[in-house]
């Protein structure tokens, strides 16, 4: 039987403010152009902020911070 590998989320991760406005927003079907534009920054910082995220959380896609915050809380569905 194959099994998934599973990874361990880092304990105790803290948001701030705009790590969580972010992290809804890209839970959602909006382009990261377009998360840039609702956010008021540019697509560059977009780009910061999900690398820094997908580091900090240890996950490697949007659907991987999609899921963590779906199990964390941060989004619900």
């Amino acid at each position: 039987m194959n099994s998934i590998p599973t990874t361990t989320n880092p304990p105790d991760v803290r948001l701030n403010q705009r790590e969580r406005h972010f992290i809804q927003l890209a839970c959602s079907e909006l382009t990261y152009v377009q998360i840039a534009d609702k956010m008021c920054v540019s697509p560059r910082t977009v780009d910061g902020y999900r690398e820094a995220l997908f580091d900090r959380l240890a996950v490697r896609s949007r659907v991987g911070l999609a899921l963590w915050a779906v199990k964390t809380g941060v989004v619900s569905l």
